[in-house]
Formats: C-alpha cells, structure tokens, sequence
C-alpha cells in the first residue's frame, strides 16, 4: 500500500507542476468594432500618416486604403483582403485587387498588427487580442468606404473573417486555405501549461523558421520568428474556430483550398477540419460553394508568389460573387504589385 501511495503522491506532484504551467489569455471574441473617421480624404491619410511612422517596416508591406474614384466615395461594395500569420497583402497579390477592380470597389489592404516589420525579435510582441483588434478596425474602415464588404482571406486571415463573419455588412466570404486548425496535430501542445518550454525542446530553439523559403517570399512573409507568437496564434484557434461562432455566419461563403490527392495537398492547415466547418456555417446551402485547386501546389492560392495558378482561384471567386450578388465582372487583366 505505502508503494501505491508514493506513486498516486508522486502522480499528483507531477499532475500539479504540470497545470501551474503558464499559459496565455484567451482572445475576447465579443468586442465591438472601433469608431472610425467616415471623412474619407482623411480616413486615407490617417492610415498612411500611421504607417509612416514605422522605419522598420518592409518596402510594399504597409496598410492600402485604394479608392476607386479620385474623389474618394463610398463603392456598392468594398474589398478587404486579411492576411495570414507572419504574412502580409502581398500573400494575396494580384487576387484581391483583381477583384476589387472587377467589382469597381474601394480596396482596403490592412497590415495586421506586429507584421511586416523587420525586427530583431521579430512577433515577440504579437497576441491573439492584438491581432484579431487589427481585423476589427480592418473590418470597420471597410465598411467605412463600402456599403456592402466582400472580406477575402488566406490562412489565419480565415480565422479572423470567420470570427467576425456574423456582422451583417458582410456580403460575402472568400475564404483560401482557413485555418480552422493546424495540420501538424502537435500545434494543440503550445495552449497546454508549458507549452511554449515544450516546444523549445522539441525544436532546440526559440525560433520557428519556414519552409519552403523563396527569394521573393521573404519581403511579404515573416520568414523566421519567435516561438511566443505561435502559442497565441493556436489560442486563437483553439478559442474562435468553434460551431458556434461558424453558426452565426449567414452571409455567402466561397471556400478554395489546395487538394489534389492524400499525397500533393494543402500541409500547414486541416482539410478535413475546413471541410466540418463548411458544413457547420450559418450559411444557407445554396449560398455557400467549396472547390479544390489541384494545380496550386502551395497552401497560399492567391498570389503570384507562390502558385502559377493563381487566376483559377480568382475566376472561380469572381464567378461565384457573381451568382450570389448578381453584377458582372469587368473584365481586367491581372497584375502583380
């Protein structure tokens, strides 16, 4: 029996050390979206005056507010493209411009909080809070300048449009790639007590560092960063990407993603976990459409700089708009900014 005891104590010791381990505060999913300056001469330079005041940031990485007219007026509707983790606009270039050009729509490129900097530590200060607060406003300055906002997102970007899909603004999502969860099972490890130290050890290292690094990735993409950042990012999933919040979306939703077989497919985010939040959406049936793009060969779908095969996307995107709202698409040829 004194052995039994010694190993329950022991248990329970270890039980305990475990679960005083630190973890990170869950993001608030409730906030309200900010005021904004509906003067819209000023709205602009508000934006630019605020990025300007960064010497860190990296060239094209800075937020957009680009309006169709040059006597800024609120368009039928706006575009607001939301970036992914440790990305930038460039992640969906030239797509969400294409876009915003076929609709004659005010565009609105926010660069999301603690991104697109050069930093010596870069995202260290990076939190789910700040984060999903950057999207807040992003989502508020849009519907600032259209009367009706078409959010399109790649990756994290998805979880943020989803997050706030319910605002009744929103005519439509496009959603590439969400990141509903991370492919990598082990991600769920960061949110428990002492994931972050378990991490370090796994990795042997405070950095993560990406994969498949390209030359001109690395001026859109934060290519090597701290370990921190990921433990809010995977708070931010753990706590938003739930039934409940994919219920409270009603407004049509298109949703595109790298498949072509069990081998060549999309390998930083859970397929089979998009595809139960597709079926879980608010969104009537008839107005929601999910397709594959087999010849993307990349998790980012959207940009020129990492698939070929960007503008099946953008058609397919443009198409669906389209059927659901009912304009015609101008017709552009796509560019690469």
């Amino acid at each position: 029996m004194k052995l039994i005891e010694k190993i329950i104590f022991s248990l329970s010791v270890i039980y305990g050390l475990f679960m005083i381990g630190s973890e990170v505060k869950a993001p608030d999913l409730e906030k309200a979206l900010p005021k904004i300056n509906n003067n819209l001469v000023k709205l602009k330079e508000w934006i630019d005056n605020r990025e300007a005041v960064f010497d860190n940031l990296k060239p094209d990485n800075a937020s957009k507010l680009i309006y169709v007219d040059s006597i800024p007026k609120k368009t039928q509707y706006s575009v607001l493209y939301l970036h992914g983790f440790s990305a930038s606009t460039g992640e969906g270039s030239p797509v969400h411009t294409n876009i915003a050009r076929a609709l004659n729509a005010n565009l609105y490129l926010p660069r999301l909080s603690g991104h697109g900097l050069n930093e010596k530590e870069p995202l260290l200060d990076f939190t789910a809070d700040k984060y999903l607060d950057s999207a807040r406003e992003a989502l508020a300055i849009a519907k600032t300048i259209g009367e009706k906002v078409i959010v399109i997102s790649s990756s994290t970007g998805g979880t943020l449009s989803l997050i706030l899909g319910s605002d009744p603004q929103i005519a439509a999502l496009l959603l590439f790639g969400p990141n509903v969860e991370i492919f990598n099972p082990a991600a769920k490890l960061l949110t428990l007590p002492w994931g972050l130290q378990i991490a370090r050890l796994y990795l042997g290292s405070k950095y993560h560092i990406m994969d498949k690094i390209t030359e001109k990735k690395k001026n859109f993409w934060t290519t090597k960063y701290r370990l921190e950042p990921t433990v809010h990012l995977q708070k931010l999933v753990d706590v938003g990407m739930q039934t409940e919040v994919f219920q409270k979306v009603k407004a049509p939703v298109f949703m595109g993603y790298y498949y072509k077989n069990e081998q060549e497919k999309d390998d930083v985010v859970s397929i089979p976990a998009m595809l139960k939040m597709f079926d879980e959406l608010g969104t009537p049936a008839e107005k929601k459409q999910k397709m594959t793009f087999a010849n993307a060969e990349d998790h980012v779908i959207i940009s020129h700089l990492t698939s070929d095969h960007f503008k099946e996307a953008e058609l397919a995107a443009l198409n669906f708009l389209n059927n659901q709202l009912g304009f015609v698409p101008i017709k552009k040829n796509s560019i690469e900014n």
